[in-house]
């Protein structure tokens, strides 16, 4: 008996360890996600804690990617550093095929602004929305993705559909990042998940359709 709780008391501990281990050092966290996944059978690769912690992942993502799609609820993220080897530091040389969907801020009678319908929802708890903030904001990331369509390699469409997340996919993996009803984009954790799974295959679908519909 006293074996048994040894070995069990080991157990405990090292899971402990291992717990403590995964809170401090990203790299642990990754790879217990990643044994976890296959025991599970999931397809998921990593869970960052919000928009600032995936940054660096994400950087290096796009930076190694074929090809990229982005679908925006509102578009800020496309002028900072992730993005950089697309844009503001874009290599002549390497262009990346790169298709970004933003939401629209026109509409015609009857159609629903789903835009405004996610403003309503951010003023709850941001007292600076509530009076257009957000289609003033993906007007200027429209107007600063335009500067760059001429290359034909970066092309931008305008969707309408609930605005509940933000997606990127490239040829090697997809973020996805759930936007919470009480809080904004870059507090809400970011999901990433690997190539060729059947969320990587769905979301890719998402984009496509959407694209598709648009043009």
């Amino acid at each position: 008996m006293d074996f048994f709780f040894n070995v069990l008391s080991s157990i405990v501990g090292g899971a402990v360890l291992l717990i403590l281990a995964a809170i401090f050092s990203m790299k642990i966290r990754w790879l217990l996600i990643g044994v976890f996944a296959m025991i599970l059978d999931i397809d998921i690769n990593n869970v960052f804690r919000n928009k600032k912690a995936a940054e660096s992942n994400l950087k290096e993502e796009i930076d190694k990617a074929k090809f990229v799609y982005v679908l925006a609820g509102r578009g800020n993220e496309l002028q900072r550093d992730p993005f950089n080897s697309i844009f503001s530091h874009r290599n002549v040389n390497r262009d990346i095929p790169t298709k970004i969907l933003l939401p629209q801020t026109q509409f015609s009678n009857g159609e629903f602004d789903w835009l405004m319908q996610r403003e309503m929802e951010t003023a709850q708890f941001d007292s600076g929305y509530g009076h257009g903030m957000l289609h003033t904001q993906v007007e200027a990331n429209a107007e600063f993705i335009q500067r760059y369509t001429q290359n034909n390699k970066i092309e931008l469409q305008r969707f309408n559909s609930p605005n509940i997340g933000r997606i990127i996919v490239t040829d090697r993996c997809v973020f996805y990042t759930p936007y919470r009803e009480d809080a904004h984009g870059r507090h809400s954790k970011v999901y990433k998940f690997r190539k060729n799974g059947e969320m990587y295959c769905n979301f890719l679908r998402l984009l496509n359709q959407l694209w598709n519909a648009t043009t």
